[in-house]
């Protein structure tokens, strides 16, 4: 590694780098792929947040698909670029930014390959490493210069979704997901939660654009009105975790944007967001009507506790990135079934970024996120209170604003699990970073980490351009299984199970990850009932259970079909280890009662029929 200066053209000293970002390409010598990668960011930053499929399972996949694809060729860009150039360069302003992003990334490697759950969390896994590369990506590609662009890119997707939320808020809504939470919006975010977080995120952003002296009035004017709009938006969402963290949103952007801001339009900024503020406030005592604010207190408190249990057993390197989901079932709560109301549930997140990085890459992970997350906060405020004035450090302090809030929300929220706003908040926290990392034109030391192979660097492009494009064939192949996901649902709801096992087999193949896929084929299997369709509905669950141990009811419908090719014994077992996971699930008592009895252990079976009566007591009281 070398340490070295910009020097200036007459070599007589250091030249006024244009800011953090090294953004260097000589005519004739290199392409342009610093612009190519920053293109690359600013079209997800646009396309994410509004993207949305409904033929697929989850009309929120093609997000995901196209997050990967974009940060796939982000990363390829950036690999050839720097091998074009012999060399990759690295802002010292950026660098202490960087650092515990890259050792996360390293990290969750290696507690990846660690894992036992690999498969079962590979999303997860591809999903969080996405998020880091783009952090450090966006880092190293924006200059100072370019932060108010890749603001206004994201300002004007949070323009389109804000329009298609308040239609939404009018019931009007042409799609087949129309009211999918009742009166709750959700509008491209496809959930009033990530919605919200996603308002919230953008909010402070929309501020700094209303105070923008730069900018020509009616934009400003547009801004403040989209704001606004944004705020009942954001109470309609039904989320008042979103909204306390949207209240200290504004608190934060007026305090850290009061320097930066006109004295002419100090007034009316805090007028506006205190009147957001109180907005935000005085909508508390109407949410019972859209929310359960005790049914997800208590959901998140028992949640929690199970985490803590989760936590404990593997403290240091965790089950890997994207496995909390599996391991969780063991450590569940029983008091989360009453909560739900179901037995079939499953818990993702425990709606707390810090416990979840705890849990997945253990203590040493969680640290490595917080000290991430903090230094760069640290850094934006820094830069505030230090007399940042330039023209555009209003947006310093919306970027301050909306990651503070963001990480705040986080620890109460799902936001940093799902693409939108997940990818989102790495990408506006890579911008505080550009922005707060010395002040334009001044000079800057680089960081140097030489690429030189002996002159067969562009030989190398050929095995970066082939991965990238094997990888983002996997990525398409996994949306298009989705639409067999959802084709194959449709058939099972219909009772055509030659058609259902046909889709959901056929996705298997395409996404051997997706755990649901072939849970669902070993049960239509099941359902169907022919000639060897039991033995194959087992060999699909131990599938199922090879790559997540207790995944929802997968013990329960593996002793059932146990039972029908007359294997007690085992069927037994699966089924005590099903009321172990959930013992408050009357049914699968009455059915270890019957199996105890078929296996002639009189005892056991009256004890089982015993608990059966007891646990739907239970319900009966709680209802």
């Amino acid at each position: 590694m070398n340490f070295t200066k910009n020097i200036s053209s007459d070599g007589q000293g250091p030249a006024a780098a244009p800011d953090a970002a090294v953004d260097k390409n000589p005519a004739g010598e290199n392409f342009p792929w610093r612009t190519a990668l920053r293109s690359i960011l600013l079209f997800l930053a646009a396309v994410l947040p509004v993207a949305f499929y409904l033929r697929t399972y989850d009309s929120v996949t093609v997000k995901t698909t196209i997050m990967q694809l974009g940060v796939l060729a982000a990363a390829a860009v950036w690999l050839i670029g720097s091998l074009n150039d012999g060399r990759i360069e690295i802002s010292s302003k950026t660098a202490p930014l960087i650092l515990p992003a890259a050792l996360l990334l390293i990290w969750n490697g290696l507690s990846f390959l660690h894992s036992p759950y690999r498969l079962a969390s590979t999303d997860g896994f591809i999903k969080q490493e996405a998020f880091l590369l783009s952090f450090i990506l966006t880092l190293i590609s924006f200059p100072r210069r370019d932060v108010r662009k890749a603001v206004l890119v994201m300002l004007a997707a949070w323009a389109a979704i804000v329009v298609y939320g308040f239609l939404q808020s009018t019931g009007v809504d042409p799609f087949v997901w129309k009211g999918a939470f009742g009166d709750r919006l959700f509008a491209t975010l496809a959930n009033p939660n990530l919605f919200s977080a996603y308002l919230l995120l953008l909010f402070p952003l929309g501020l700094a654009l209303m105070c923008d002296g730069g900018v020509p009035a009616g934009l400003r004017s547009a801004a403040g009105a989209f704001s606004l709009i944004g705020v009942f938006l954001a109470i309609k969402t039904g989320s008042s975790s979103g909204k306390t963290a949207s209240i200290i949103a504004a608190v934060i952007f007026i305090i850290s944007a009061w320097r930066s801001i006109k004295e002419g339009q100090r007034g009316r900024t805090l007028v506006f967001a205190g009147m957001c503020a109180i907005i935000f406030l005085i909508s508390f005592p109407f949410m019972a009507q859209q929310s359960r604010p005790d049914r997800d207190h208590d959901f998140r408190l028992q949640t929690r506790e199970g985490a803590v249990s989760l936590i404990k057993n593997q403290p240091w390197m965790g089950s890997g990135p994207g496995s909390f989901w599996v391991r969780y079932p063991a450590f569940r709560k029983q008091q989360i079934f009453f909560i739900e109301q179901k037995h079939n549930n499953e818990t993702d997140h425990p709606e707390n970024e810090l416990l979840e990085q705890c849990a997945d890459t253990g203590l040493v992970g969680a640290f490595l996120w917080l000290w991430l997350f903090c230094i760069v906060i640290f850094r934006g405020g820094s830069a505030l209170l230090n007399g940042d004035r330039e023209d555009d450090s209003i947006y310093t302090a919306g970027l301050l604003a909306a990651t503070l809030a963001s990480v705040l929300l986080a620890l109460n929220g799902i936001s940093t699990r799902f693409v939108a706003p997940g990818w989102l908040i790495y990408f506006s926290a890579g911008l505080l970073g550009a922005a707060s990392s010395g002040k334009q034109g001044e000079p800057d030391s680089v960081l140097t980490f030489p690429l030189s192979f002996g002159g067969v660097e562009r030989i190398l492009f050929i095995p970066i351009l082939a991965g990238a494009v094997y990888l983002g064939y996997g990525s398409i192949k996994i949306f298009r299984s989705d639409l067999c996901h959802n084709i194959g649902i449709f058939y099972a709801k219909a009772g055509n199970w030659d058609e259902a096992a046909k889709n959901f087999g056929q996705e298997s193949q395409a996404a051997p990850t997706y755990i649901m896929s072939r849970y669902f084929l070993g049960n239509a299997f099941q359902d169907r009932g022919g000639p060897g369709d039991y033995e194959r509905a087992l060999k699909e669950y131990r599938n199922v259970r090879s790559m997540a141990p207790d995944y929802v009811q997968v013990h329960f419908q593996e002793a059932r079909a146990l039972e029908k090719l007359n294997r007690i014994p085992e069927a037994i077992e699966r089924m005590e280890r099903q009321v172990r996971l959930d013992p408050v699930w009357d049914t699968a008592w009455l059915e270890l009662a019957g199996l105890y009895g078929k296996a002639g252990n009189i005892e056991k079976a009256q004890q089982a029929a015993k608990q059966a009566e007891a646990v739907k007591a239970m319900w009966t009281v709680r209802h």
